[in-house]
């Protein structure tokens, strides 16, 4: 079976409880990862560093290590660089991967035709407790026709290297829709999208994940949606559509979570599913 990198990347920030228990799920796989390439985004604290010696001997960890914190895309785009396979499995420090999520997805990759293959997540809180199933469109013309609405999960992602690196890898100017923005050049430039139709990851999003979306940052994702969907020509209203996350995040605190499980119910994405 084609090797693969597992593309990862923690700062000072994040639990070290996570951090353990993603590296574990790395571990069991059915197919283990032939790299897992470790960005470390500035200064980690002792609690993270001890974790990563912890796995070092037993995951193929490489340590990209940032002198200073330079932000999510800087970090993945240095990882990218330290890539030494053809496929790159992008991963999240705080979730945990499905001990099939590999198997399946290079299964899927042997087939051919596709340059970026994501798949289905089940949402976890913080205690682990799992939630809804969050799903999305299997094919490239459904995932093409959505993706204003972002239908590929960016941590159970995992795309040809080779293409993403022609693009020039993840915009450095933007705080948090770098994945977004990413897709959207993807796909004019004629790249080719799936999604399995099976649950690849568990992943940590609760009430509290809406404290980390600051109203700049959904503004910074409504101008790139708006931009990405006038890029590849949909229509003004899929277009307009981009804005709706950001009159979500003007609500009260309290309202947020409420208000983003109402909208699901009317989410393009699930339909599509």
């Amino acid at each position: 079976m084609v090797g693969f990198s597992v593309l990862m990347a923690t700062y000072g920030r994040d639990n070290p409880a996570y951090l353990a228990e993603a590296l574990e799920s790395l571990a069991h796989q059915a197919v283990p990862p032939d790299e897992v390439i470790l960005v470390e985004d500035g200064p980690i604290g002792p609690g993270l560093r001890e974790v990563i010696e912890a796995w070092r001997g037993r995951l193929p960890l490489v340590s990209v290590v940032m002198p200073v914190n330079v932000g999510l895309a800087r970090a993945l785009n240095e990882g990218l660089r330290h890539a030494r396979h053809a496929l790159v499995a992008r991963f999240d420090s705080d979730d945990v991967a499905e001990p099939d999520r590999f198997v399946r997805q290079l299964a899927a990759f042997a087939e051919g035709g596709v340059d970026v293959r994501g798949g289905w997540a089940l949402e976890i809180d913080a205690a682990g407790v799992p939630g809804r199933v969050r799903r999305m469109p299997q094919g490239h013309a459904e995932i093409l026709d959505s993706l204003w609405a972002c239908p590929l999960i960016h941590p159970t992602v995992m795309f040809r290297r080779e293409p993403i690196l022609v693009l020039g890898g993840y915009r450095t100017d933007l705080r948090r829709s770098e994945d977004y923005d990413l897709w959207f050049r993807c796909a004019k430039a004629g790249l080719r999208f799936a999604n399995l139709p099976e649950v690849l990851i568990r992943h940590r999003f609760d009430a509290s994940s809406h404290l980390r979306h600051a109203f700049r940052d959904a503004l910074e994702r409504a101008l790139t949606g708006y931009r990405g969907a006038a890029l590849i020509g949909l229509p003004l209203w899929k277009r307009l559509a981009c804005f709706v996350p950001l009159f979500r995040s003007m609500l009260p605190m309290a309202l947020r979570h409420p208000a983003y499980r109402l909208l699901s119910r009317f989410d393009p994405r699930r339909r599509s599913a």
